[in-house]
């Protein structure tokens, strides 16, 4: 495969994940226009997010499983179509009811891609390859969120709330036009779909499920973190350091660029194992952790700089992480790679959601609630990566 076909398709992938994000958070400043819009409350708006989320998670595990049975390039085309179709009803939308049901469709349609393409991305990428492509789509998915509120302001602003998703619909159509270009490329490297399909997977339960679950839950602790960061951020940074709303979407940007930070670093030590880097960036992460507990309940410096630092640290090896974990829970196997990106997407959501979760339950300062929930994470993350014994299956060079 030459370089130039590799990243064209890896830009491909890139989109196709990073769809349901955009379309979330490209509106997310517009909640209570698009309440006064529909005569509706703001909680009705707030809930599309919730719902998108379920049916793109029940959509990334379901596909990734039916896709190694089935014609990949063909899912993809369905689930952009479903995407693009969502996001038409959203546009012609003038109940709230009608709005919900184009999220769920959208998230349906759009689920699709990031199982899919990652398990394209196993059967036709060598391992260093796909730790390329990998780190790149991790770049992807740390920036969307970030860009995508401030365009959404941009485009509604100067156009009105519904020109956002006419936007929307651009992008899933370009994503259409994109993968439509790429599918004789996808054709030639993609391997004959296996008739042991379900054998080999069952046999993969069997000899390899343990090793799955210690670096999936590895993985998915390490992005927990990063949702504990977002969703304490915003008490931490705004209500107990008193920093105004652009000084905080500042320092929410330089955590982004810590994660895309690390995530270029890992293109560069390509050469080296993933297991390494991702077993020696979880000790990094631990030991930061255990320093910054220390500092706040030790210590009790629990100041802004303190708390920066040691998030942006951490952001730093997290983003050397995530690629590699993916690298090794699709190296498992080739003929399974859609099961395997499945299981990826779920240890994922849910290592966020336990993130995301845990630090609203403790009744402490947001700093302090912060640190425990940080140390545990990294703890649990470290001792089950410690866990995990080296398979046999190794990915292509």
């Amino acid at each position: 495969m030459s370089s130039n076909t590799f990243f064209f398709l890896t830009v491909t992938f890139t989109i196709l994940s990073i769809l349901g994000q955009v379309s979330t958070n490209i509106y997310s400043p517009f909640f209570y226009d698009l309440a006064k819009m529909y005569n509706s409350h703001v909680e009705v708006v707030e809930q599309s997010v919730a719902i998108f989320l379920i049916a793109f998670s029940i959509s990334q595990l379901v596909s990734g499983i039916v896709c190694d049975y089935i014609n990949k390039q063909r899912l993809l085309l369905c689930g952009i179509l479903a995407f693009c179709l969502g996001t038409v009803m959203i546009i012609l939308a003038d109940t709230e009811s009608t709005f919900l049901f184009g999220r769920i469709i959208q998230g349906l349609g759009g689920g699709v891609g990031v199982s899919v393409s990652r398990g394209l991305s196993r059967q036709i990428f060598t391992e260093k390859q796909l730790n390329i492509s990998l780190s790149l789509t991790n770049i992807a998915f740390a920036i969307a969120p970030a860009m995508a509120p401030m365009m959404g302001t941009l485009i509604g602003e100067s156009f009105g709330t519904t020109a956002i998703f006419h936007v929307v619909l651009m992008m899933g159509v370009i994503a259409l036009l994109l993968l439509s270009s790429i599918l004789t490329a996808v054709e030639k490297y993609t391997p004959a779909t296996s008739i042991n399909v379900l054998s080999e997977t069952l046999g993969l339960i069997k000899t390899s499920m343990m090793n799955i679950l210690f670096i999936g839950m590895a993985s998915g602790f390490l992005y927990g973190i990063v949702f504990s960061f977002i969703t304490a951020a915003p008490s931490m940074v705004m209500e107990q350091f008193g920093l105004s709303k652009t000084m905080f979407s500042i320092s929410s940007l330089f955590a982004t660029f810590s994660f895309v930070l690390g995530s270029l670093i890992n293109i560069r030590l390509v050469a080296i194992p993933a297991l390494r880097k991702f077993k020696f960036s979880s000790l990094c992460i631990f030991m930061l952790s255990l320093i910054f507990l220390l500092l706040v309940v030790g210590l009790n410096r629990d100041g802004l700089v303190t708390t920066l630092g040691f998030s942006y640290a951490a952001f730093f090896f997290i983003g050397i992480a995530m690629p590699c974990s993916v690298t090794i829970l699709l190296g498992f196997s080739e003929t399974s790679a859609g099961f395997l990106a499945a299981l990826t997407g779920f240890f994922h959501l849910a290592g966020a959601a336990i993130g995301a979760y845990a630090v609203t339950l403790l009744t402490m300062d947001p700093v302090v609630s912060f640190s425990y929930v940080t140390f545990a994470l990294s703890l649990t993350s470290l001792f089950t990566c410690l866990l995990y014994k080296k398979h046999n299956n190794t990915p292509r060079h």
